[in-house]
């Protein structure tokens, strides 16, 4: 091989990684696979600055009923099974973990009912009166602050607990009769979700709720009259979810990710893209803003997870080695830049942690690639 050869192949070496991995999202994953409950179905929500994950998982096979537990994953060993509230089927699912390891989430899937666990212990949280105690909990702040969405015996309204007691957080339209859900908080309270968005239309909107009695404000979607809905916040207002961008040729809704952030005048929305797939979706967002979620071309099927960060959206399955398997939606991210979600091994749907380990800045990357340009470029006119 010839001076020349040698010096464009280490060139090509040495950029190659640096190439391969985008400047905006230039970190180094540890994958984790996070396991089962002794089944072979396992989805992961939700991750705090601890590294523990919460989600649900199936128990055995050989179990009467084997159905899909809550749980709770902590760094290391088996998932920790956090069970049912009494009375209910053998369902529960963990939606949201804080910084302190509460979990919120629902328990029996005939008629939901919220529950709050810590320390292992699961309890009931209480609905709308006239609702029959059906229930959701969503989210939970560090503050212990927690968000979802209960009956009132008419409609399915949002709701937050703080103390334990619910409050219905009203909607865009300003009726108890009409149904709505709160998906997120923040540290400063402030939550967001969907609502109907007028008494004169059937349609709901992405809706912003800046603390409990505080009027809903409406975050609009893509198109003047179409669906949006927001699923997370984060620390400085920045919102995430999905909006209606039209209709495919056999009139489904096409949904797609999008961000909308604090301006003037309002909240400004803009989609992200979908990875060149149909619908795609936002499922949480971090302090530093990058958002993380779901693409798909079959509506209701996620199929690949995205990673989105100043600009670009990048699918997941490009950024982490997991040999045998394919990452399908990314759920939660926390500051660290940490990412849960579910994918697809072995022919079952499987949960997923995704570590980082070496977190590069673009800037610096872009520095580092310079430099290795010119060192090879030296290198190689000393050799000539």
């Amino acid at each position: 091989m010839g001076t020349r050869l040698r010096s464009n192949w280490l060139a090509a070496l040495l950029l190659a990684p640096l190439c391969a991995a985008p400047a905006h999202a230039a970190s180094i994953y540890s994958f984790v696979d996070l396991g089962t409950l002794g089944g072979s179905t396992s989805f992961a929500l939700d991750v705090n600055m601890h590294r523990q994950v919460t989600g649900n998982a199936q128990t055995p096979i050989g179990q009467p009923n084997p159905r899909l537990n809550a749980f709770l994953y902590s760094g290391s060993g088996p998932m920790q099974n956090l069970g049912v509230l009494p009375g209910s089927n053998n369902f529960s699912r963990g939606y949201a973990i804080n910084a302190s390891g509460v979990v919120v989430g629902e328990s029996d899937n005939n008629s939901s009912r919220a529950f709050r666990s810590s320390g292992g212990a699961m309890s009931l949280l209480p609905g709308l009166s006239g609702g029959n105690g059906g229930a959701v909990a969503h989210d939970i702040n560090d503050a212990g602050v927690i968000v979802g969405a209960s009956s009132n015996g008419t409609a399915s309204r949002p709701v937050v607990w703080t103390a334990g007691a619910p409050t219905d957080l009203g909607s865009l339209d300003g009726q108890t009769s009409t149904p709505g859900r709160a998906w997120g908080i923040n540290n400063q309270g402030q939550m967001v979700g969907v609502s109907r968005r007028d008494a004169g239309a059937s349609i709901a909107q992405a809706t912003l709720w800046n603390g409990i009695g505080a009027a809903p404000l409406n975050l609009r979607s893509l198109l003047a009259d179409s669906f949006s809905e927001a699923l997370a916040i984060n620390e400085s207002g920045v919102v995430v979810g999905a909006a209606v961008n039209g209709t495919t040729q056999f009139g489904t809704s096409i949904r797609r990710a999008v961000r909308w952030t604090p301006g003037s005048p309002g909240y400004q929305i803009e989609a992200l893209g979908s990875l060149g797939l149909t619908f795609s979706e936002a499922k949480d967002v971090n302090a530093s803003g990058q958002i993380v979620g779901s693409a798909t071309n079959i509506l209701g099927q996620a199929q690949r997870a995205f990673l989105w960060d100043s600009g670009v959206m990048v699918d997941l399955n490009t950024l982490a080695t997991s040999p045998g398997w394919v990452l399908t939606s990314a759920e939660g991210i926390n500051d660290l830049g940490d990412i849960v979600g579910f994918g697809t091994f072995g022919g079952s749907t499987r949960a997923f942690m995704l570590t980082t380990v070496v977190p590069v800045p673009g800037s610096a990357l872009l520095m580092l690639s310079s430099l290795v340009v010119f060192a090879t470029l030296g290198w190689k006119r000393r050799r000539r």
